[in-house]
């Protein structure tokens, strides 16, 4: 209950917009998600990497579910260490976890380098770490910055996240605002949008309408 109040009061809060509910409550099993929805009902006739944008036909060892926001900021933004500690400050833990709308297809060597970096401007002086696959993503250590085509993507995950759940945004809110009017919903992000509200009842409504995203304010 008390998980559920914070929810509440978050979404209530100035930079909150009260859009999305309280996200998705079909899904409770991370796991489960990734393996009996995400690749055999979103991505069962195949589809394009976030980050890479490198076409696929189907799963397998190089390719993993990558999560835009993260499960280590999740946790830290609900001041938790374990899932179970998690899932007790906040009952709605494990939807966040499953959420279709964070979850993209990338490979996973890209992922690695994704997993403990936060999203920015790298800038024009550094070069596409994997330049070898013809992949135009940059990444130091503590910072990825996406391919455009994937930027708007990865910044209306972010904002989902943020409405749905209360979550902060974490990196530059100006940033991301940014990014999203760069690269505006393209015809495959959209018809994800219709897929996933099949599949898991909520839709992204900053996919449907961008300019929601001028209303965020950062925490």
């Amino acid at each position: 209950m008390r998980g559920i109040v914070i929810g509440l009061a978050l979404l209530a809060a100035p930079g909150v917009p009260a859009l999305a509910g309280m996200g998705q409550d079909q899904l409770a099993d991370p796991k489960a998600a990734v393996e009996q929805v995400f690749w055999p009902k979103l991505y069962g006739n195949g589809g394009t990497t976030l980050y890479c944008g490198k076409p696929f036909t189907s799963s397998g060892s190089e390719l993993t579910a990558s999560a835009v926001y993260t499960v280590r900021q999740i946790k830290s933004a609900l001041r938790c260490m374990t899932d179970n500690q998690c899932q007790v400050v906040n009952p709605r833990f494990h939807y966040m976890l499953a959420d279709l709308h964070n979850l993209y297809p990338e490979l996973t060597r890209v992922e690695l380098a994704r997993r403990n970096a936060q999203f920015g401007s790298a800038g024009p002086e550094v070069p596409s770490k994997f330049a070898d696959i013809g992949c135009d993503l940059k990444a130091t250590f503590q910072l990825i910055e996406p391919r455009d085509a994937a930027k708007g993507n990865v910044a209306r995950a972010i904002f989902y996240m943020h409405s749905s759940y209360g979550l902060p945004i974490v990196g530059p809110l100006q940033l991301y605002q940014q990014w999203n009017e760069l690269d505006p919903p393209d015809a495959e992000e959209k018809a994800r949008n219709d897929l996933i509200e099949q599949l898991q009842g909520t839709r992204n409504p900053y996919i449907d309408d961008p300019d929601l995203a001028k209303q965020l304010r950062q925490d």
